[in-house]
């Protein structure tokens, strides 16, 4: 695989305060990859530095081949990026509507999306009568039915009960393995890293640095069986100990 995403000698200061310090990692196209760290270690910084919302930064990253229009960026902060006064379907379209898809084009599209993450209660109805879960799903549907190239993700599971949060993971990689899309993960859920993602990157805290770059070489789909698996335990078990290590908890 050819590389997407090659990061050198990355550094970030908010004013006297180090946040990270020399990340280097590369990202393979096609590849998932997890970031793993204590709160504040600067997971969302490595992700806004990448996509170009923030701006001022040391060393360098290479996004290759990159399009914008084939990126997409699920924040953590989901709800801020809906657009209350439209509907849930304009809300999923609205990238499509920006690319000037045809109307023909934008249908079939909303039906494959809408078969593969299809539990949205209506289309017509709006984001604010939705709970908060709903809003997350809508979020990431958006975010995806432009069958982006490159896909970052903070969080985006992070409203979910456990039982949707399954089936969003199961629907996931049913995505994923159809389009293959370059992704990096940022999440607090260690078994959601080892089941989703093809490396796993764990940080340390602040001024944070890099414990452990974890292979993760298990065929996909990972379902339920996977998470009671010898494999799922061993690799979740080695993420465990250099989060450990990171967060200072041994």
């Amino acid at each position: 695989m050819q590389p997407a995403i090659t990061m050198i000698d990355l550094k970030k200061r908010f004013d006297n305060d180090d946040i990270f310090d020399d990340i280097s990692f590369e990202v393979k196209e096609g590849q998932i990859v997890a970031i793993v760290g204590p709160n504040g270690c600067g997971k969302s910084t490595i992700l806004n530095i990448l996509s170009g919302i923030i701006e001022k930064y040391n060393g360098k990253f290479i996004i290759h081949n990159f399009d914008f229009l084939k990126f997409s960026y699920i924040f953590q902060n989901y709800r801020d990026s809906i657009l209350p006064w439209k509907n849930n379907y304009d809300n999923i379209i609205f990238p499509l509507k920006l690319q000037k898809w045809k109307k023909q084009d934008i249908i079939k599209k909303m039906e494959e999306i809408n078969e593969i993450f299809g539990i949205i209660p209506s289309m017509k109805a709006f984001p604010y009568e939705m709970s908060g879960g709903q809003q997350q799903i809508l979020a990431l549907m958006r975010a995806l039915v432009n069958n982006p190239e490159i896909l970052f993700m903070d969080e985006p599971f992070s409203a979910l009960d456990y039982e949707t949060t399954l089936n969003i993971r199961k629907n996931f990689q049913k995505y994923y393995l159809r389009y293959k899309p370059t992704v990096i993960i940022i999440t607090h859920n260690i078994e959601e890293a080892v089941q989703l993602a093809n490396k796993i990157i764990v940080l340390s805290k602040k001024p944070s640095r890099m414990i452990s770059v974890i292979s993760n070489t298990a065929p996909y789909p990972r379902d339920i069986e996977f998470l009671k698996s010898a494999i799922f335990n061993k690799i979740k078990a080695r993420v465990l100990t250099a989060f450990q290590k990171g967060a200072n908890l041994c």
